[in-house]
């Protein structure tokens, strides 16, 4: 009985994990849309000046948009999603 539990007990860790990693990916996706909009404010203010859009709050958001997709990246590579979780023993057939 104990090693149903232990196995129920890992089912529901796996199952926070994946949920934990899916906040944190739409928490990073966020951070994305976020700086996407900062980078169009500052091309169209500087498009409206008349020059390119440069310096450091431009590249500090594109940074910003780097970092979150490598985060991204490293969220779901981590997420080990070919694991065998069951194998036959785990069954059992019913007469």
């Amino acid at each position: 009985m104990n090693e149903l539990f232990d196995k129920l007990g890992a089912a529901a860790k796996r199952a926070a994990n994946a949920v934990s990693t899916e906040v944190s990916v739409a928490a990073e996706e966020q951070k994305i849309r976020e700086a996407f909009q900062a980078l169009g404010k500052l091309y169209y203010k500087a498009k409206r000046s008349g020059t390119e859009p440069a310096g450091f709050e431009f590249d500090e958001q594109c940074r910003k948009v780097e970092a979150s997709i490598k985060r991204i990246n490293e969220l779901k590579n981590a997420r080990n999603v070919t694991s065998v979780y069951a194998d036959e023993e785990d069954f059992e057939i019913v007469e």
